[in-house]
């Protein structure tokens, strides 16, 4: 591994060590830095495969093109969770989550709507995979993968990103018991949709970039449309 994919690598792995910090609730923060820090470390994941040999860095590189076309869809979701919420906090997702009820059951009706089409095209980009190992042919045949600590990573950035769209859209500030499971209720079915969309080589719609941004998009205009709960 050469010196720039390890730096890589470390700046992926700072950015879970970051990431999980705030949203465990354990540091208070924007979501524009926990967008930042949840969205690295996938994309650190690929870029420490830059140097990796050809069949490696060749899915690398195809799947950070597709991490550049799906930032837009995150950054568009994360407007639409702030502009419901009425704060740029982390916490204040969360309390408004806590006070006026979950972004997608409670408020006006196109604000639901549009928190809704925002939440789907989040899980459109958490989805999105770019196979990175391919099978080898002549005398001894085989399967390039990438090493155990890079798929550590990327699997360490999916719940990351699963995190993250429970709270924009789901995740209360946990008191009780019923908080608590408005978290686990998230995060099982987006870690289980993620894992089986990798298992079964669901087409790569980063590829289709006008579907999910068009998604959050729209939301956002609903939610700003409908306001505040």
């Amino acid at each position: 591994m050469s010196v720039r994919s390890r730096v890589a690598f470390a700046t992926g792995a700072a950015g879970a060590v970051g990431a999980a910090l705030l949203l465990s609730g354990r540091f208070e923060g924007s979501v524009v830095l926990a967008l930042l820090l949840a969205f690295s470390i996938r994309t650190a994941s690929l870029a420490s495969l830059v140097d990796a040999g050809p069949i490696l860095a060749a899915g690398a590189l195809r799947g950070l093109r597709a991490r550049a076309r799906l930032a837009p869809v995150w950054a568009l979701a994360a407007a639409a969770a702030v502009a419901r919420a009425g704060s740029p906090e982390l916490g204040g997702l969360r309390g408004a989550n806590a006070v006026a009820g979950p972004a997608l059951v409670y408020g006006p009706v196109i604000t639901v709507a549009g928190s809704w089409l925002a939440f789907v095209a989040a899980i459109l980009a958490l989805i999105t995979w770019v196979e990175l190992g391919a099978e080898t042919a002549g005398t001894a045949p085989g399967r390039v993968e990438p090493p155990p600590p890079v798929k550590r990573l990327d699997g360490i950035g999916v719940l990351a990103e699963a995190a993250l769209v429970v709270s924009l859209f789901l995740g209360p500030q946990v008191v009780d018991g019923i908080d608590a499971a408005w978290w686990v209720g998230g995060m099982i079915p987006l870690a289980v949709v993620a894992w089986y969309a990798r298992r079964l080589r669901l087409p790569d719609i980063a590829y289709l970039p006008a579907l999910p941004a068009s998604l959050a998009a729209l939301g956002l205009a609903l939610v700003l449309v409908g306001g505040a709960p």
